[in-house]
């Protein structure tokens, strides 16, 4: 296996028990182990537990953040601003059920770990806040909230889903319509129509879990 190869093997190995255990109860050998390495060789790529931690949820905001941005800019400059907040929140909960999501990991640990490496993550959470205040106050929504308000609750939301939700219940696109509604209202009735003859929805195949 390339090097490069086995270090991603090995933060999303990470990631996945930071879901599973959290922070605290995972250990650089509990990793090595799930991984199927030596410990040796997880020094060979990393120093401690704690550049680990730096580097998840460095990419966790920077993920989600991109996933984001990519979905709502796809839509073109025509694109409503339902439909933005629509893409952007099915993005968002999409990089949350990826198998090893540095983003559910990140949210999984964020306030558990040491006070140094949150400061040094604040300024990317930070930009992406601004991302959806800036996009939930630039368009119509029916509910007379200030933007940061409704960030916050969209964040605590979305955020939440890998906590109940259960594989086969409901779609990726079902979760995210529905949460997208609370915040914009329903959806027009042709863009109804119109899912009804898209292609078969993509379930959600892992259900990240925390300890």
């Amino acid at each position: 296996m390339a090097e490069q190869d086995l270090r991603e093997v090995l933060l999303r190995t990470t990631a996945h028990l930071f879901e599973r255990r959290g922070y605290t109860a995972v250990t650089l050998r509990m990793i090595a182990a799930e991984a199927g390495v030596t410990t040796g060789s997880l020094y060979y790529y990393f120093k401690d537990k704690e550049e680990i931690v730096r580097v998840i949820l460095e990419t966790g905001h920077r993920r989600v953040y991109e996933e984001v941005l990519r979905a709502t800019n796809d839509l073109g400059e025509s694109a409503t601003w339902a439909e933005k907040v629509r893409a952007g929140v099915r993005a968002h909960v999409a990089t949350l059920f990826e198998r090893g999501s540095f983003s559910a990991a990140n949210i999984c640990i964020y306030s558990h770990v040491p006070e140094h490496l949150r400061e040094e993550a604040k300024p990317a959470r930070r930009a992406y806040e601004r991302f959806w205040i800036n996009l939930l106050a630039s368009g119509g929504s029916p509910l007379d909230v200030p933007a940061r308000h409704m960030a916050m609750f969209l964040f605590g939301a979305a955020n939440w889903t890998f906590e109940w939700h259960r594989e086969g219940r409901e779609t990726l696109d079902e979760i995210a319509s529905d949460l997208a509604r609370l915040f914009i209202g329903p959806e027009p009735q042709n863009t109804k129509a119109l899912k009804k003859t898209s292609p078969t929805r993509t379930k959600i195949t892992a259900s990240p879990q925390s300890a």
